[in-house]
């Protein structure tokens, strides 16, 4: 499905930064990239050009990620939103044509995430 594509993952838990990065190794990712907070994956611009997709987490409170999504989306980049807050569920309003994920996520899931910001028709 990915290709041997680069994928950036944005998420303050590692462990659940593993668990991202095997599900996305086993839909054919090449490599992955990792960032802790938007601050860091801003500071990874200069390999944005190389990254085919972004998974971003964001909470409610949170302002930064938002914004990084805004940077991402503007310079082309698909990407999947995943949440722990299931107010997000339905997605966040200004980005409403992005897919989000909840946290714990399933590989179904995902694939269908992916999908979606592949394939916006599907």
């Amino acid at each position: 499905m990915l290709n041997g594509t680069t994928v950036l993952v944005v998420e303050e838990e590692f462990l659940i930064a593993l668990d991202i990065q095997r599900m996305l190794e086993n839909l054919g990712a090449g490599q992955v990239l990792f960032a802790r907070n938007a601050e860091e994956a801003h500071a990874m611009e200069a390999y944005w050009p190389d990254v085919h997709l972004a998974i971003v987490e964001i909470a409610l409170e949170q302002r930064r990620p938002l914004h990084l999504i805004d940077s991402l989306t503007r310079s082309g980049i698909p990407v999947v939103i995943c949440s722990a807050d299931t107010g997000l569920r339905h997605g966040v309003a200004q980005f409403a044509f992005l897919p989000v994920l909840t946290k714990p996520m399933a590989e179904t899931d995902m694939v269908s995430a992916i999908n979606q910001v592949f394939d916006p028709a599907s």
